[in-house]
């Protein structure tokens, strides 16, 4: 008898809209375009494609022609390609020594930034007569991952002098570009990668920037970056959070409009959606919730939404948040629970059991005219956090469709 049933229809799910990821690439492929050569995208899709779905958005930007794909960790990289996945992909984070092998095996271009790693990568690379691809990573004032100035340059000789190893790539991470309109230690830090990878070029016996037989790859560029000034791009730009249509922060739309540009439109590609479990009545004066922290003021019409805190809506939105049923505002009232969420509904007549209810992004309105919307970046008000968390804290099991 199961056999013979289909596959139940999730309570929530993301829509992730195809046009819009496209049009995406296009732009940022345009604006880091200067002197009439566009570098390589590497877009991030670390954190399950920023909340959007790991391979779902990874098939979309291939489609719109991205050439690298940038991931977090080993295991980010095993789902694409066992995915069928085999573009390049550039791991960002952390590999111990154990993790290189496998790393090596599947074609990866990791960071580099420790000896025991360096000596991991040759051996892997020596057993299965390959050439593992590296980039080093600079240390320029985010004190994150990285090497200063000597010991990177140290680190490329490393690199440089084993048959085994290919230095591809020089990398630095930039630590406030967008959370200011003042990007002076941005360009500090760009100075300092600068000079070293000028060094390394140097050291050895490297083609120039810009010269026709230039290989490396010296990338310092994000999304915020590109927007900011693309002509420091190098041959290949880092695109996260653009990407995915959202702007890295206010301050660097900011920035663009005083730099006396046109900001560029993004177009967010993701609509979080559930539907109603159940419409009920509250009288007055009754309680909604966990903690008794709604009381009905008037007659209540509440729906009970089969999401919560596990699902990734989180717990903070509790007598915050505004979702959207058709195409109009119903605010959250009570305690988000693990599984339940509660919204008065009193001022949506339309609202029943079975009924579409939108999350996060927009919805038309009852009568196919344009509705409201919730932006990742008004949700993220409403934390006091910022919108990347708002969407990679979406629950990697909820269903990512590509429509559009």
């Amino acid at each position: 008898m199961m056999n013979s049933l289909q596959k139940p229809e999730p309570l929530t799910w993301i829509e992730l809209d195809r046009a819009a990821l496209h049009h995406n690439i296009q732009v940022l492929r345009q604006g880091a375009a200067h002197g009439g050569q566009a570098p390589l995208l590497c877009v991030m899709v670390k954190g399950n494609g920023y909340g959007h779905g790991l391979i779902a958005a990874t098939r979309c930007f291939l489609e719109a022609g991205v050439e690298w794909l940038g991931v977090h960790d080993i295991f980010e990289l095993q789902d694409l390609r066992a995915a069928g996945i085999e573009a390049p992909v550039y791991i960002v984070g952390h590999l111990s020594p154990q993790q290189v092998p496998f790393a090596v095996a599947l074609g990866a271009r990791f960071v580099l930034y420790d000896g025991e790693v360096l000596a991991a990568a040759s051996a892997a690379a020596r057993q299965q007569s390959v050439t593992a691809r590296v980039h080093i990573k600079v240390e320029t004032g985010n004190n994150r991952q990285g090497l200063r100035h000597d010991a990177a340059l140290a680190m490329a000789r490393a690199v440089a002098a084993d048959p085994h190893l290919e230095l591809e790539g020089f990398a630095t991470h930039f630590a406030d570009i967008e959370d200011t309109t003042n990007h002076r230690f941005a360009h500090e830090q760009l100075d300092r990668f600068t000079a070293c990878v000028d060094a390394v070029r140097q050291e050895l016996s490297l083609p120039p920037a810009g010269h026709p037989d230039d290989k490396l790859l010296a990338h310092a560029s994000n999304t915020a970056a590109l927007l900011l000034w693309p002509e420091v791009c190098g041959r290949l730009v880092r695109c996260g959070i653009g990407a995915y249509g959202l702007w890295p922060s206010k301050e660097t739309y900011l920035s663009v409009c005083q730099l006396g540009r046109n900001p560029v439109e993004l177009r967010p590609a993701l609509t979080w959606k559930t539907v109603i479990a159940q419409v009920r009545d509250v009288p007055v004066g009754e309680y909604v919730g966990y903690g008794r922290t709604f009381r009905a003021v008037r007659p209540t019409r509440i729906a009970i939404l089969p999401i919560g805190y596990y699902d990734g809506y989180d717990r903070g939105l509790s007598n915050v948040a505004k979702v959207l049923i058709a195409g109009q505002r119903a605010p959250v009232i009570g305690r988000i629970a693990m599984n339940m969420t509660a919204v008065d509904v009193t001022d949506s007549p339309v609202a029943r059991a079975g009924s579409e209810v939108v999350l996060l992004g927009g919805q038309t309105g009852a009568d196919g005219s344009d509705g409201d919307r919730i932006s990742a970046e008004e949700m993220a008000g409403w934390l006091g956090t910022i919108h990347y968390e708002v969407t990679t804290r979406i629950a990697e099991r909820i269903e990512r469709r590509i429509v559009g």
